[in-house]
């Protein structure tokens, strides 16, 4: 059974957000194919991890043909792992140059290690941190200073469940304590989003800048509900957002309905070997990709030791179970696990907020988690809201709801919560 846990699924959004590190013309200006050729051999070596070869075969590139910022990153990276600190400054410099990489997401690149002793390591750095103050001195600095924390706060403890996974393995409990405390603070991250969004509209670009413009959006990615999908589509066509970040939220927003992702950024972890959840019109995936500023599907996905053939529109060799299942979108109906009291208990806890009633607003919250082998919910989502405080109470209300898990397996599960709720008894007198 899939089990996608937020915090993977921060980690596959940074793969968007290293596009809306580039400026826009950055994204939108691709090289031309003969030039994007020559790149495509060190990008593979890279994703092998063939350093050397990749190192050398960035410089014959640039050469002939100017790079993007991610490409100068990833021939720093290369260059560094290979012991060439010259080579890797050098890259480095024009990566910072061309792009926006904040001085934290530069030290926290594992692939760096080896030039942090270097002199010029912090020249880099040194740079780094003034070009994002003068770009950022521009902007109104409480809201800024609100966003940046905001964005640390979306993140805090989803690198302490990340890291566990990397020492305890998959599903540990050390990494679903970390989630259970990310929950507590992603209701509260919830409010401020929904409380910027009213008073300024999304919170992007022109308000808080390049290195700030896709937190809010991070946000709203770990709490999936379709209703913003008008705004953050405006927004990805205004350059608020990054379309590439985007393409993350639509993906996961089909595959919750049950339908065929877009992009293909969505993947599943099945006994611990990672599946690509199948994709509409697969043939042309590359080209949608492309339009938005991500890289080609193969690229993307040897960083999960998956090897990936683009299917024509008559052919498909990739491998009979190489696809995971799309998402059930009935599971909670199934009686795998059971609510401890049953559901009707569960519904009778539900508080209808005074903004709802004000608002006449009435309807089904639409709820996504996963029951551990304990029973207790994790990952609890928003699919579909219905806002006016409604969807925070059904979200405290599942967080505290125990399970029976008779299977003793990792479940995903959804579950509607009305609003208001009326027991059966009232409903079989009217």
């Amino acid at each position: 059974m899939s089990k996608i846990r937020h915090h993977i699924l921060a980690t596959l959004l940074t793969l968007g957000v290293w596009v809306s590190f580039l400026s826009p013309s950055q994204v939108l200006a691709q090289p031309a194919a003969a030039s994007a050729d020559r790149l495509t051999a060190a990008r593979q070596y890279l994703s092998r991890q063939e350093y050397t070869a990749a190192s050398v075969a960035y410089q014959q590139a640039f050469k002939q043909i100017e790079g993007t910022a991610r490409d100068y990153y990833q021939a720093a990276r290369a260059a560094a792992r290979n012991n060439e600190p010259k080579v890797a400054f050098k890259q480095l410099d024009e990566a910072t140059k061309k792009g926006y990489y904040p001085e934290e997401y530069l030290r926290a690149e594992i692939d760096f290690a080896a030039l942090t002793t270097q002199v010029a390591w912090q020249r880099v750095l040194t740079q780094a941190r003034e070009k994002r103050r003068r770009h950022e001195a521009r902007f109104d600095q409480k809201l800024v200073a609100l966003v940046r924390r905001i964005g640390f706060r979306d993140q805090q403890y989803r690198l302490v469940a990340a890291e566990a996974d990397k020492k305890y393995g998959w599903n540990s409990p050390q990494a679903s304590t970390a989630m259970q405390q990310q929950g507590v603070i992603d209701l509260q991250l919830m409010r401020q989003v929904d409380s910027l969004i009213a008073r300024h509209g999304y919170p992007g670009k022109s308000l808080v800048g390049e290195y700030l413009k896709s937190k809010a959006f991070l946000v709203i990615q770990h709490n999936p509900d379709e209703k913003y999908l008008p705004l953050l589509t405006a927004a990805a066509d205004k350059s608020e957002l990054s379309w590439a970040s985007l393409a993350l939220l639509i993906d996961r927003l089909r595959m919750a309905s049950g339908k065929m992702q877009v992009y293909g950024t969505q993947l599943s972890n099945d006994d611990n070997k990672w599946k690509l959840l199948p994709i509409e019109d697969e043939a042309n995936v590359n080209a949608r990709r492309a339009k938005i500023g991500l890289e080609p599907l193969e690229e993307y996905l040897k960083r999960y030791e998956i090897i990936y053939q683009l299917p024509t529109a008559t052919y498909n060799s990739n491998p009979p179970g190489f696809y995971a299942a799309l998402w059930q979108v009935e599971k909670a109906e199934k009686l795998e696990v059971e609510v401890v009291g049953g559901y009707e208990a569960l519904y009778a806890k539900l508080r209808y907020p005074a903004a709802a009633r004000q608002a006449n607003v009435s309807g089904e919250v639409t709820v996504q988690l996963l029951i551990d082998k304990a029973g207790v919910p994790q990952n609890v989502a928003i699919v579909k809201g219905l806002g006016h405080g409604c969807d925070e109470e059904a979200l405290q209300v599942m967080r505290a709801a125990r399970y029976i898990n008779s299977a003793g397996q990792d479940h995903e599960i959804r579950v509607r919560l009305p609003f208001p709720y009326e027991p059966k008894a009232t409903k079989s007198g009217q």
